[in-house]
């Protein structure tokens, strides 16, 4: 019965990060939580306590918006006091061309009494690395356009297309 709960709450879990709402899964969490995700920057690395989770979370819907996880099996062993509960997963995202990033990830939490006080994560770090480097660099083209359109003036003087006097009489003429 405590499993058949245990794994109730940790589909609904996955169902609210698929629409953004990580404040749900948070509340779950002990206030001293370890999370951990194996992976490379900006992501990966091991983080304390609820706030870093938090700081995490919308880390990654920032490099990932809309992205789905569908849990395909939840393990759970172990009593209310010192509960272990392991999750395979899929995990879904749209790209900027409409394609989708998959993956595939195992997660495994340590519960206490109801409380998640340890969660590791672990996906396809190989494609995930790739992944983030498109999106970075993506991000990164888009943040430079944006500034450049935003500090630059499309003027003549400006890009160095000065035209004489003269030029501007003949061009006038021709049009004309």
């Amino acid at each position: 019965m405590y499993s058949a709960i245990v794994r109730r709450i940790v589909r609904r879990g996955f169902r609210a990060l698929s629409t953004g709402d990580y404040e749900q899964v948070l509340r779950q969490f002990h206030q001293q939580v370890i999370f951990s995700f194996a992976g490379p920057p900006p992501l990966g690395g091991e983080h304390a306590g609820v706030g870093a989770v938090r700081e995490w979370f919308q880390r990654l819907y920032s490099y990932f918006p809309g992205i789905q996880f569908t849990v395909k099996q939840v393990v759970v062993q172990g009593w209310p006091w010192n509960t272990l509960v392991a999750t395979r997963l899929s995990i879904a995202a749209p790209r900027l061309d409409g394609s989708i990033y998959g993956n595939e990830a195992v997660q495994f939490l340590r519960l206490r009494w109801g409380q998640v006080v340890e969660d590791r994560l672990y996906e396809d770090t190989f494609k995930l690395d790739r992944e983030l480097q498109q999106r970075l660099s993506q991000k990164e083209g888009a943040e430079a356009h944006e500034s450049l359109e935003g500090s630059c003036e499309l003027r003549p003087s400006a890009i160095g297309l000065h035209r004489s006097h003269e030029t501007n009489k003949k061009l006038d003429e021709h049009s004309a």
